[in-house]
């Protein structure tokens, strides 16, 4: 049974502590009823013949609403009631022998808390990985807090859904949009509420604005936006002045850092006495970024899950950068990520510079999008300023090349996604 990036969503999981009364098969009802995406059933004070007929009465409610329902830990529970699946944790069954027991057409998630765990669970073929504690949570004393930081690596490191959980409220879930997981798990949020369907739904209209799964038109800027490679730029200059056995002054970087490629031309010749022209200086330099893009630069936090999300979504996707066509191509194939877009261009190849809104709306022309249904990720303020001024809907992303105008940026923007710790 295969699932899918958006069933991780609002993943519920029981507890039966705080039902005071209450039927369990009632209060899962509420939770699935009102929008619950993911249900897991875990009762650690319920004997395996307990757990197997909670598990039977459970699986019916889910089947009803189209829920996938787990149970947690007990792989023989979830076979004896053929549940949708299991949940292991490190020190639970192992995944080989839960994936025995239950056969290749169920649902196994596995909790990891570090990114060798995530990429081991995904070598081995868990269908889904939960991590956390996220935040402080009393279901399970002995979780340490985890850092957004290391939650975004744990995403990032994995293409199979992962799911938040530990501590997760309403008024804390906030935290959690564009770490780059699928969605979040809450326990008491739901099932110690005065009314769990209330509860649900509530946390359900936050969870579509955190992780909207609907199909889009997105234009996508490169540098600074998809991957992080504004810091290759501005050591360009001295890559290219070590390359051609220049000492370089200890001002070099102050001095260069502004400059364009005439002015560095320049630069060259009369400071450095480099000898060379700008079409060779031109062409030299931009054969050492087309290494860096072919070979190193890495994607920026979180926006591969967000390209891999998209595509699952069915999003319409091309890229707009202001540099060369050849590098985006080698660096989102060996990102594993070029088959996400329909179409790479530039500001060259369409004969507009950025700074002018009709190269934005010369590329939904491309493609055919209505500026008004675009989305546009840039993180630079002209191209805030000239998406928005096309018409489009503007994502921001924070590079810290852009950090002087940030404020200004995201007074601008419709969205932003800034992950600094």
């Amino acid at each position: 049974m295969g699932i899918s990036y958006k069933d991780m969503k609002l993943y519920a999981i029981t507890d039966t502590r705080w039902l005071d009364g209450k039927k369990l098969a009632d209060e899962v009802e509420k939770a699935l009823k009102n929008g619950a995406t993911f249900l897991q059933l875990r009762d650690k004070n319920a004997s395996h013949e307990e757990l197997v007929a909670q598990a039977r009465e459970i699986k019916k409610i889910a089947a009803k609403y189209g829920v996938p329902f787990v149970v947690n830990d007990d792989v023989y529970a979830a076979k004896e009631a053929d549940a949708d699946g299991v949940h292991i944790g490190q020190s639970d069954t192992d995944y080989e022998e839960a994936r025995r027991i239950l056969g290749d057409n169920k649902i196994i998630g596995m909790t990891a808390k570090t990114v060798l765990q995530a990429q081991r669970a995904e070598a081995l073929g868990a269908d889904y990985i939960g991590t956390g504690a996220v935040f402080h949570t009393s279901t399970k004393t002995d979780a340490k807090d985890m850092s957004i930081e290391t939650l975004v690596e744990i995403a990032g490191s994995v293409d199979i859904p992962v799911v938040a959980i530990g501590g997760i409220t309403y008024e804390n879930m906030d935290a959690i949009k564009d770490t780059g997981v699928s969605g979040l798990a809450v326990v008491s949020a739901i099932f110690a509420a005065k009314d769990a369907g209330d509860a649900t739904a509530d946390l359900k209209r936050k969870c579509d604005k955190l992780f909207n799964y609907e199909p889009k038109n997105i234009i996508f800027d490169m540098d600074g936006t998809l991957l992080d490679s504004m810091p290759y730029w501005h050591r360009l200059s001295r890559e290219f002045a070590l390359n051609k056995g220049a000492v370089l002054p200890d001002d070099f970087d102050s001095v260069t850092y502004t400059m364009d490629l005439n002015e560095c031309g320049n630069y060259f010749r009369d400071v450095l006495g480099i000898d060379v022209d700008l079409d060779t200086m031109k062409e030299e330099a931009l054969s050492i970024m087309e290494e860096h893009y072919k070979n190193d630069i890495p994607m920026k936090p979180g926006m591969r899950r967000l390209l891999l999300r998209e595509k699952a979504n069915g999003s319409r996707m091309c890229i707009f950068t202001n540099s060369d066509e050849k590098c985006a191509q080698q660096a989102m194939r060996r990102l594993g990520v070029l088959d996400c877009f329909e179409m790479i261009t530039t500001s060259y190849t369409i004969g507009i510079n950025k700074k002018d809104p009709n190269s934005y709306l010369k590329v939904c022309e491309l493609m055919n999008f209505s500026p008004a249904d675009t989305y546009i990720y840039e993180d630079v303020l002209h191209g805030v300023e000239n998406g928005k001024a096309a018409g489009c809907k503007v994502v921001a992303v924070y590079d810290a090349d852009s950090d002087e105008h940030w404020e200004k940026i995201k007074l601008l923007a419709d969205d932003t996604i800034d992950l600094r710790n």
